[in-house]
């Protein structure tokens, strides 16, 4: 009798521990990792360089996007302008009186010109007929008036299309020069990219910065992600769009939303300072939540993702 009560224990047992195997492989443990809240951040600076005419924020102050950082002394770079400014005059001033072509006072004057050769050279046409002057001096007559002719046609013809051209090629050039002056002017004053918090800015007026040097960096507070490793065997409990539980030590028992929003598609071996609570895996994926903005929550934080099966 006792041996067929053991009989049947041990068959429940083995019952008991399949069915618990066959749940825990429908329904894993889920999976906790550990990373931290990173935030993006926006470095602000100039194309161009110059001296700090003044600052107008410090770090740890919010700013909104196109709030004024910092300003470039302007001085140099005002005097190209004026410069350049009388040249665009000058080049528009020429490219109109092409347009307009000759006035009309050398019109007249070169028809009275050419009035005054024609004339004379019907005169001397009769002369040398009647053999009173030379042929020579007839011919110098000749000359002049087909070339005053010549100087009236030109006028009343206007100006060339190439001179018409040339004229508004060089009003383009210096136009696009000024245009060009006044743009760096303004990479002058410093502008915050994005609404955040300014995390560095080492700057004071009279320091010199360079051309295309950041001049401060901005932590964009919206746009928080988690960054954990995920180890290969565990690969299958996460997914593309897959929403996870997120939780920090200064809210202990607390899960904040969050959203798998990439998984890289090659493993890598683990970094040294990212473990996973349960073992220390040799390839892992990177997989970046996102996290919706939350006052609870600051850059830099420790943080737990808890991953669940992949439905």
């Amino acid at each position: 009798m006792s041996r067929r009560f053991a009989f049947f224990l041990l068959a429940a047992v083995l019952v008991a521990a399949g069915w618990w195997a066959w749940l825990r492989l429908q329904h894993p443990d889920p999976l906790l990792l550990s990373g931290t809240i990173e935030a993006r951040d926006a470095d602000a600076g100039s194309l161009v360089g110059g001296r700090v005419l003044r600052v107008d924020v410090e770090e740890g102050a919010q700013v909104e996007p196109g709030q004024v950082l910092v300003v470039l002394e302007p001085d140099l770079i005002d005097l190209e302008i004026s410069e350049q400014e009388g040249r665009v005059a000058a080049a528009r001033a020429a490219h109109d009186r092409v347009v307009r072509g000759p006035r009309f006072e050398q019109v007249s004057r070169a028809r009275v010109d050419y009035e005054n050769a024609e004339r004379e050279r019907r005169r001397l046409e009769t002369l040398v007929g009647d053999g009173v002057i030379g042929q020579q001096q007839y011919d110098d007559a000749a000359a002049r008036a087909a070339a005053a002719f010549e100087t009236l046609r030109e006028l009343e013809r206007g100006s060339r299309r190439e001179d018409l051209e040339e004229a508004r090629a060089n009003m383009d050039r210096e136009t696009g020069r000024l245009l060009y002056l006044k743009r760096q002017r303004d990479e002058l004053t410093v502008r915050s990219p994005a609404a955040g918090l300014v995390e560095s800015l080492d700057l004071r007026p009279g320091d010199i910065v360079q051309a295309g040097q950041p001049v401060a960096r901005i932590l964009e507070p919206g746009q928080l992600w988690v960054r954990v490793y995920v180890p290969e065997p565990q690969l299958g409990l996460v997914r593309v769009g897959q929403e996870v539980g997120i939780s920090i030590d200064t809210f202990p028992g607390r899960l904040f939303p969050g959203r798998v929003v990439e998984i890289r598609p090659r493993g890598e071996f683990v970094p040294r300072n990212i473990q996973t609570l349960d073992q220390r895996a040799d390839q892992v994926f990177s997989v970046k939540v996102a996290v919706p903005p939350a006052p609870e929550l600051k850059a830099g934080m420790a943080a737990f993702v808890h991953l669940g099966p992949a439905p």
